[in-house]
């Protein structure tokens, strides 16, 4: 399986691996997955089909409850986001507070943070879990403009001796 995570917007023209990444977007949104793989030896998302929902609607499920809520205006930019995405309206009484983008078919997610996936699933003292997760989770950012460059993560303290 292919390194899985949210290059932009589901059904955006780059949003398939096999396309590349424009100069906009820099590529370490596809190297932390493969750092979680090799420092624990399991795929970080490993999504799977239902009878209600599919495998990408599974893999984004996923993203959310490790990462948290996605931006509504970027959940719901892309082309196939009313396949995956609810426009449902938030707000408190009259007052609209925006687009809610929640999942279509996955309404039950369990949030469960990277770092105490590593401390519970695979038992990593807490100082390691917690840095490794500050090394991975800003590269794990849904927004691409959000995310480090490259030349910023080798400078990550997680890296150093």
């Amino acid at each position: 399986m292919p390194p899985r995570a949210l290059p932009a917007g589901p059904g955006s023209p780059i949003s398939t691996p096999a396309k590349p990444t424009p100069p906009l977007l820099n590529p370490t949104h596809l190297c932390s997955p493969q750092a979680f793989e090799l420092a624990t030896g399991d795929y970080l998302f490993e999504p799977h089909s239902g009878d209600e929902y599919s495998r990408d609607e599974d893999h984004i499920a996923h993203m959310v409850e490790l990462l948290g809520e996605i931006p509504p205006h970027f959940a719901l930019s892309g082309r196939y986001s009313r396949e995956y995405f609810t426009r449902r309206v938030k707000g408190v009484g009259a007052q609209v507070l925006g687009v809610s983008g929640e999942l279509r078919h996955i309404p039950n997610l369990r949030p469960w943070a990277l770092s105490s996936v590593l401390l519970e699933k695979y038992e990593w003292p807490r100082e390691q879990a917690a840095a490794f997760a500050q090394f991975l989770l800003p590269m794990l950012e849904f927004l691409p403009e959000q995310r480090p460059t490259a030349a910023q993560c080798l400078e990550h303290p997680w890296l150093g001796p």
